[in-house]
């Protein structure tokens, strides 16, 4: 059985193998920390986010296995890609594992706040050119958020006249989610991709108390409120899309925002 009080000390084991590996191998040039590890917000639960840099000419997959298999056996693998991995070890503890060249590194907010544990010289450099960088919100990302809040919006009516409960609650979330995520452009902060809560409730949450508690009024969701809620989400939602476009001089339509929410009514009648 998991003794969650245990799992600090069993992360810093699998996090202590992780370190004396990397800097046994010729082959990694550079290796750090981030997420939690790096902010120093850790809490029992955290994951290990681990990055390496490798030299020119080096098999990505094949050292991300050498790793993998290396520091401690594990239950299963959660997502094994090009250069990212995602491991789940016997003792609960996850790792998130990155691995970078050189082309593919340029500075960024991601290199804010790491916990190098093997440098040439690369992160520290990397590093000191990003500690002062500031997140940017871009037309891109705004417009993403924004269009897949109207894509669930639509969706979330034609789940509704369906009757499909679960869907409806699987959309409802979705459109919370975005909300949120606005929400964070318009504090400056980076959010979440899409259906990644993260850090969005709890104490990490950058949301305030108002904010948080719309979000758990509607937690778990009654149907019967659908239209409240569809209402409340649209007024909130306009609001925080107006001020990052004003904020960070972006595109917004207003006309184009009411039409969406004019085009249907959640109402019962039809």
């Amino acid at each position: 059985m998991l003794v969650d009080s245990n799992l600090p000390i069993e992360r810093d084991k699998l996090q202590n193998r992780f370190a004396r590996l990397v800097k046994e191998d010729n082959d990694i040039i550079g290796a750090y920390f981030s997420g939690s590890i790096g902010n120093k917000t850790e809490d029992f639960y955290s994951d290990i986010n681990a990055r390496i840099i490798l030299k020119p000419g080096i098999q990505i997959e094949q050292k991300q296995r050498e790793i993998i298999r290396s520091i401690g056996d594990y239950l299963f693998i959660e997502l094994f890609d090009y250069n990212h991995s995602i491991i789940h070890y016997a003792t609960f503890i996850k790792l998130d594992l990155m691995v970078y060249t050189l082309e593919m590194l340029e500075p960024s907010i991601l290199y804010k706040h790491i916990e190098i544990i093997k440098d040439d010289g690369t992160l520290t450099e990397l590093h000191n050119l990003s500690k002062d960088m500031q997140y940017v919100v871009t037309q891109e990302v705004f417009d993403h958020i924004l269009n897949q809040y109207y894509a669930d919006y639509f969706n979330l009516y034609r789940a509704w006249r369906r009757n499909e409960s679960n869907h409806i609650e699987s959309i409802v979330l979705s459109i919370k989610q975005h909300l949120v995520s606005m929400w964070y452009l318009s504090k400056g902060t980076e959010p979440n991709i899409d259906d990644d809560w993260r850090n969005y409730e709890g104490e990490k949450s950058r949301l305030s108390h108002l904010e948080k508690e719309f979000i758990l009024s509607y937690t778990p969701f009654d149907i019967k409120e659908i239209e409240v809620f569809t209402n409340k989400i649209a007024i909130l939602m306009l609001e925080a899309s107006e001020k990052v476009a004003v904020y960070d001089d972006l595109f917004f339509s207003r006309p184009n925002f009411m039409k969406v929410h004019d085009r249907i009514s959640f109402t019962d009648e039809i």
